[in-house]
């Protein structure tokens, strides 16, 4: 290719050609968080929270304690207390892993990410010139259901802790986690919103200058002439 310095070519710009992984890079980081959406997003749906205390059957309850039974009576019915008192808590946070409707949730957010992912993914695979803000777009998108999904989660874990006392004291307080899920979510998206402004700033149209500006007079006066 002849260059600007021999004067034998009227152009005094030359394009730079880009590689298509700047492209496909981000397409195929995509692809891979769609197939690990689409197998949580499944195992989720396939857990049987309803039926699951079937697999757990009620035992029966202890009655009254025998204070003037023998030390094998009492030692029976302490184990028969404690028995149905796990049974009681775990049928309590079960239910209220059902009220919260955070198996739905899961899957609508889940459902929602991999349909909005696959238009995105089509235009990076075919270099589109809107396919890095269709990226820009989705990431934001992807940011809005994450937090929504991560604060539903919060939510049913402190209606959980509220059945188990003992472990507040050991746990700091619920807003801590809520604005610390909320951070990491934030974070790990501007990363990869960071990695599509590169890619998009690397493979945006631009020319080489010539290191003279004597060329470009040159140029001028030649086509005036």
């Amino acid at each position: 290719m002849n260059g600007p310095m021999d004067g034998s070519s009227d152009s005094i710009f030359v394009s730079e050609k880009k590689s298509s992984w700047w492209y496909w890079g981000p397409a195929v980081g995509i692809i891979l968080f769609v197939i690990s959406t689409t197998f949580g997003t499944f195992i989720a749906s396939i857990i049987p929270y309803g039926s699951a205390m079937s697999y757990y059957p009620e035992p029966q309850q202890p009655g009254q304690y025998p204070e003037n039974g023998s030390t094998e009576e009492q030692s029976q019915w302490n184990n028969s207390n404690k028995e149905y008192a796990d049974w009681n808590l775990t049928n309590n946070i079960v239910d209220s892993i059902i009220d919260s409707r955070i198996q739905e949730k899961q899957i609508w957010v889940g459902t929602l990410l991999v349909a909005t992912a696959i238009p995105v993914i089509a235009l990076l695979l075919a270099k589109h010139p809107w396919s890095f803000r269709a990226t820009a777009i989705w990431i934001f998108f992807k940011s809005i259901l994450e937090s929504y999904l991560s604060m539903q989660v919060q939510y049913m874990i402190e209606d959980i802790l509220i059945m188990i006392p003992e472990l507040n004291q050991y746990l700091a307080p619920p807003w801590v986690y809520s604005i610390s899920g909320i951070f990491q979510i934030i974070c790990c998206n501007l990363l990869l919103l960071s990695i599509i402004v590169v890619c998009s700033m690397t493979t945006a149209n631009s020319e080489i200058v010539p290191p003279s500006g004597f060329h470009i007079d040159y140029d001028i006066n030649r086509k005036l002439k």
